[in-house]
C-alpha cells in the first residue's frame, strides 16, 4: 500500500479553516482504504491557544481512515522525518510555511518524494487581489530562486490549471476534483409562497462576499418576507462588524426583512443548518470547489451563488442560481423568483439538486485525480 503524506495547516477535530478541513477529511474517508494516508498539521483549530484535548503530540494518532500526527509547529526536521519513508508528499496551499520549508528541502534534495503542492484557489483573479503585493512578490522570489522547479501543482480543474499558468507560468499540473461528503441530512423546512428562509455558512472574510448580502436584499420587493442567517467563524471582526451594521441599517428600511449572526458552526453540522433554510446566498468571489455548495445541494437547500465557482451547471440543471457580481440583478431575480414559489414548486428544485450531486458525486470518486497523484 503506498504511503502519502499530506502536510495541511488544520485538521479534525479543528473546522475553522473551512473547506480545506473538509476536503482532506472526505479523501481520507473515500480513499483511506486504497492508500496509507499520513496527516501533519497543528495540534490545535484556527484562533485557540489550548491544543485539541484527548491527542497526543509529535506522533501519529489513529483518525478515521488516516494517521494523524498533531504539531505544535512545522520544523524542518519534522517535515524531514514524516516524508522520509513516503511515497507521495502533498502540501495544501502555497503560500503557508510548511509548503515553503517542503519546496526548500525538496530543490536541496534532501526529500526524495515527488512534492506536490494544492493551488486551493490562490491564484483566481480575485483571490489573488487581496494581498496582492506580497503575493506577487512572493511569486516572484520563488521563481527566481528555482523553487517551483520541483513542484508538481494539484489544482482541482481547467479553469483553476490556467490561472495557476498565467501567474507561475509553464509548469506541471495534475487535476483532482474535491471528493464529496459522505452523507446528508434530509430536508425539513416546507416553503411558504411568498417567504424566504436564506443562509449563508462561511468563513467570515473579503473572499466570501458577505458584504454584498445586504444590497442584494435590499433590492427585493417591499412584500418579500426574509429570514436570513448567517454562520461562519467570525475570522476578520472588523469585517464581520461592517457587514452586521449594513444589515441593521436594510432592516429600517426594509421591515419584512430579519437576519441574525449565529456564529461558528461545526463542519458536523452544516448539511443539518442547510436543511432547515430553503435557499443559500453565497456570492463569493471565488471557489477552487466550493463543499458548502456542495453541501447545500445535498440537503435540498437551493445554492444562489456568484458565477465564479466551478458549480457553473445548476441552472441548466434546475438545481440552483449562478449569478454576475458585476450588479445584483442576478441575485435579485432568482431571490425574487424562488420567494414566489409554494412548497410544491420548491420540492421539485429538491429532487433536482438530489439527482444532480449523486450523479456527480460518483462521477468524481469514480474517476478521482488523486489516485493518478497518489498511485
Amino acid at each position: 500500500m503506498r504511503k502519502v503524506l499530506i502536510i495541511t495547516g488544520r485538521y479534525v477535530p479543528g473546522f475553522r479553516d473551512g473547506g480545506p478541513v473538509r476536503s482532506i477529511l472526505n479523501l481520507t474517508e473515500w480513499l483511506g482504504e486504497e492508500y496509507d494516508i499520513r496527516i501533519m498539521c497543528l495540534d490545535r483549530d484556527h484562533g485557540d491557544s489550548a491544543p485539541y484535548p484527548n491527542i497526543r503530540r509529535d506522533e501519529y494518532n489513529e483518525v478515521g481512515r488516516a494517521k494523524v500526527w498533531y504539531t505544535e509547529n512545522f520544523s524542518e526536521d519534522a517535515i524531514l522525518k514524516l516524508s522520509e519513508d513516503v511515497d507521495v508528499l502533498y502540501c495544501c496551499g502555497p503560500y503557508s510555511d510548511y509548503a515553503r520549508t517542503a519546496m526548500k528541502l525538496k530543490k536541496q534534495g534532501s526529500i526524495k518524494a515527488p512534492l506536490y503542492i494544492a493551488s486551493m484557489g490562490s491564484f483566481s483573479p480575485e483571490a489573488f487581489k487581496i494581498k496582492g503585493f506580497k503575493k506577487r512578490m512572493f511569486i516572484t522570489y520563488m521563481k527566481m530562486s528555482g523553487m517551483f522547479d520541483n513542484v508538481i501543482w494539484s489544482v482541482t480543474s481547467e479553469r483553476e490549471k490556467d490561472e495557476l499558468k498565467s501567474i507561475v507560468g509553464d509548469c506541471r499540473c495534475v487535476i483532482a476534483t474535491d471528493l464529496p461528503r459522505r452523507g446528508s441530512a434530509e430536508h425539513r423546512h416546507e416553503k411558504v409562497q411568498g417567504e424566504l428562509r436564506l443562509v449563508f455558512i462561511s468563513r467570515i472574510c473579503v473572499k466570501k462576499n458577505l458584504i454584498a448580502v445586504p444590497e442584494i436584499l435590499r433590492l427585493l420587493g417591499d412584500d418579500i418576507r426574509i429570514k436570513f442567517d448567517i454562520y461562519g467563524t467570525d475570522e476578520d471582526h472588523d469585517y464581520l462588524e461592517k457587514c452586521m451594521a449594513a444589515l441593521d441599517r436594510l432592516k429600517k428600511t426594509h421591515p419584512l426583512i430579519k437576519w441574525e449572526y449565529k456564529g461558528e458552526a461545526d463542519s458536523n453540522e452544516v448539511p443539518g443548518i442547510f436543511a432547515d433554510y430553503d435557499a443559500f446566498l453565497f456570492p463569493t468571489l471565488g471557489e477552487n470547489y466550493g463543499h458548502v455548495i456542495e453541501e447545500s445541494l445535498a440537503a435540498g437547500c437551493i445554492p444562489v451563488i456568484s458565477d465564479t465557482t466551478p458549480w457553473t451547471d445548476l441552472e441548466e440543471k434546475d438545481c440552483g442560481y449562478v449569478c454576475s457580481l458585476r450588479s445584483g440583478d442576478d441575485f435579485v431575480s432568482a431571490l425574487t423568483e424562488l420567494a414566489a414559489m409554494d412548497e410544491e414548486t420548491l420540492s421539485k428544485k429538491r429532487i433536482s439538486c438530489s439527482r444532480y450531486i449523486e450523479l456527480a458525486g460518483d462521477k468524481s470518486v469514480r474517476e478521482s485525480g488523486y489516485r493518478k497523484i497518489f498511485g
